[in-house]
């Protein structure tokens, strides 16, 4: 697979070993976000799961079947604009993509937004 290596061997192993049906969106969608937070960490944690994080954690990355799902640690705090953000927790909020058309843009206002709050 050809994507921007990461810092983190780690990381680069994990997705390494996606399978070939999910890991083209990945790419993509981890591309939208280093993008749009050029200085976000990257890092595995919680067993399977890619985390973006500065001093604390912004964003995880959860791969499902045919998805991938964005969860947002403090969404709450996002304005939603584009109606995409789910869920009704008291802090989290969750953006699942499903096919490679998926929002670029509101991908990188919620990632702006989560850095910069």
């Amino acid at each position: 697979m050809n994507y921007q290596p990461s810092r983190n061997d780690i990381v680069n192993e994990y997705i390494d070993n996606l399978s070939a049906d999910i890991a083209p969106l990945f790419i993509e969608v981890r591309a939208c976000i280093l993008d749009a937070a050029p200085d976000l960490n990257e890092s595995i944690k919680w067993k399977d799961c890619l985390v973006y994080c500065t001093s604390k954690n912004h964003i995880q990355t959860v791969v499902g079947k045919g998805k991938i799902s964005l969860i947002f640690f403090d969404g709450v705090a996002l304005q939603d604009e584009h109606g995409l953000l789910e869920g009704d927790g008291k802090k989290a909020r969750t953006m699942r993509i499903k096919s490679p058309d998926f929002n670029r843009e509101a991908l990188q206002d919620y990632v702006q937004q989560a850095v910069h709050k």
